[in-house]
């Protein structure tokens, strides 16, 4: 378990570069994100059940003129790991489902909470650009590196700080409601599931409409994969 836990933590700072500073490839999306937990933790079952339905809530994220987005690159790996680390302590069937369940929330909850320490980088990187310009001004070419590093770095910290604080503060609230309401949750999470494959439909034929056949083919092969992975995997 400790393994898998740093190999967690480790995948929250690579997930915040992704979506920022570097590459900003698919890595940092939470199905991506998902999976590779799920290969860590041993369990792909819930890994892809949380990892799906974040990513459905992920797709539906837009930034609309000056709004922060959801930072659901922090806010996935925080959902599937929580999610895992509780179904590591809780392996009954039942309490899997209440796991999944609780990932979810706790991935949402994060997600939104990140929008903050978004804002929050935003305004230190302006604060580096500024200080970048002034020392180019005066020769220092190395500065632009310096900057650039700097900000890699922050990002990376607070990609792991973030997962960090979720894992442990979902940890101390969420195991004893998993532990007493685990029959509730697992109905709630069974009763949800259909609104979930709902909502991920709707973004299919949205991108459709709009055209973006690119997007909306990746969607719809991330979603059926994940869904086809869950049902063979499923006893």
């Amino acid at each position: 378990m400790n393994a898998a836990l740093a190999g967690t933590l480790l995948l929250g700072g690579i997930a915040a570069l992704d979506a920022t500073p570097v590459a900003q490839t698919l890595l940092s999306q939470p199905l991506v994100t998902a999976t590779l937990l799920g290969a860590f933790w041993g369990d792909w079952r819930v890994a892809l059940e949380v990892g799906a339905v974040l990513q459905l809530l992920a797709a539906s994220t837009l930034p609309f003129g000056s709004r922060t987005p959801e930072d659901y690159a922090t806010g996935g790996v925080v959902g599937a790991g929580l999610a895992l680390l509780l179904a590591a302590r809780f392996p009954f069937e039942m309490y899997r489902e209440a796991c999944a369940l609780v990932g979810v929330l706790a991935g949402m909850l994060s997600a939104t909470g990140g929008v903050a320490l978004l804002k929050w980088q935003r305004r230190r990187n302006e604060g580096l650009a500024r200080w970048c310009e002034a020392e180019l001004r005066a020769g220092r070419e190395s500065a632009l590196g310096r900057a650039h590093l700097a900000a890699v770095w922050m990002a990376f910290a607070v990609g792991v700080g973030a997962v960090a604080v979720g894992l442990g503060a979902g940890v101390a609230l969420a195991s004893g409601v998993v532990e007493h309401e685990s029959i509730r949750l697992a109905k709630a999470w069974a009763l949800a599931q259909p609104l979930w494959i709902g909502l991920g439909l709707a973004q299919l034929l949205h991108a459709f409409v709009q055209r973006r056949l690119t997007r909306a083919a990746l969607f719809g092969m991330a979603l059926i994969g994940g869904w086809l992975a869950l049902m063979v995997g499923r006893p």
